[in-house]
């Protein structure tokens, strides 16, 4: 490939989210010359796995505005890849944008003002601009072809995986049920802990793993860990007795991949890209649906040979989903789309 790849590094500012690690994971793994260059607003603290890549920051308070403005003086010359979805719109050259969900345009109300105004304002024209389109899973895709007419052939589904480092390990199984995502009404928590609060004592202890979100109270028996480094939440898949994760809407869902590929056994919902790893090696149930997320909670806590059955059939599934496939095919889209 001749021509420089620029990144839209804004989702690598902060604390890695799933799009986040989507960057990153694809990014260190760009089969590019010179390496992928990585333009953002802000510092990027965490650089693991991508120290490969090369770093620019043109600092600006506010994100969107720097995409805008800032980002197609850099991204000139060279192929830009915007894994937030959109794109600027005074760019001149090539651009691939990757689509992870609609859900500031299907659940507003789960969203703060400022998510919402930096996607839903631009979405629409960064897709008539865009010259390749990816989707992280199928369910995306058809989104994108309800909400903005957009052809299936002119997308490519380039999912999300699961890196070799999330691997089951050899300790015990803890007393905790589990959950990792961002605290946010969207993920529901509040469906968790309804569920939990319901459990006849004694129960398990509920873990929340990662950073707090917006709209939601949380009670004091919660463990509430905060944001983990990956070592950390390593052994929290590892030690769970249950994973849960009773999202209401997903594009594609990475936590209950890393919980499987650890040896969790795993309750999920029917959203996003869930069903399409997990089918048949984890316990799913409908968005919402507290009373069977509550009977396959009480299903798994109770029965050791179904949580043996699920870490194994989970872990060996998992196996098939590595980063190496999204990073190969991502590393065509940009080279078609510098051709």
């Amino acid at each position: 490939m001749t021509h420089e790849i620029v990144i839209d590094g804004r989702p690598l500012v902060g604390n890695r989210t799933g799009i986040g690690v989507h960057t990153a994971e694809i990014a260190r793994r760009l089969a590019v010359a010179p390496p992928p260059l990585i333009a953002s607003h802000a510092e990027i603290a965490d650089r693991g796995g991508i120290e490969r890549c090369r770093f620019r920051v043109d600092p600006m308070p506010l994100g969107v505005l720097w995409q805008q403005l800032v980002l197609p003086r850099i991204a000139r010359g060279g192929v830009l890849w915007a894994p937030h979805g959109t794109m600027p719109l005074m760019l001149c050259g090539p651009a691939v944008i990757t689509l992870h969900d609609f859900s500031a345009l299907t659940m507003p109300r789960r969203h703060r003002v400022q998510t919402i105004l930096s996607f839903d304002l631009f979405i629409g024209r960064s897709l008539d601009r865009a010259t390749r389109i990816a989707a992280v899973s199928r369910s995306v895709a058809e989104e994108a072809v309800r909400w903005f007419g957009i052809a299936r052939a002119a997308m490519e589904i380039v999912p999300n995986g699961v890196d070799d480092f999330f691997s089951p390990g050899d300790g015990e199984e803890g007393d905790y049920i589990l959950f990792a995502g961002t605290l946010e009404p969207r993920k529901g928590i509040d469906d968790l802990l309804a569920v939990w609060s319901s459990l006849p004592f004694p129960r398990p202890r509920l873990v929340l793993c990662g950073d707090a979100g917006w709209r939601v109270d949380l009670p004091k028996d919660v463990e509430v860990t905060g944001y983990v480094d990956r070592q950390r939440l390593r052994d929290l898949y590892r030690g769970a007795r249950a994973f849960v994760y009773p999202s209401r809407y997903e594009g594609f869902g990475i936590p209950p991949l890393e919980a499987m590929a650890c040896g969790a056994p795993v309750i999920a919902t029917r959203t996003g890209a869930i069903p399409e790893y997990a089918d048949g090696v984890a316990l799913l149930v409908d968005p919402g649906d507290r009373d069977a997320l509550r009977a396959a909670l009480v299903r798994v806590l109770g029965d050791r040979a179904l949580r043996r059955d699920l870490r194994a059939r989970g872990a060996e599934r998992a196996a098939a989903w590595r980063w190496d496939r999204p990073a190969a095919l991502m590393t065509e889209l940009l080279a078609e789309a510098g051709r």
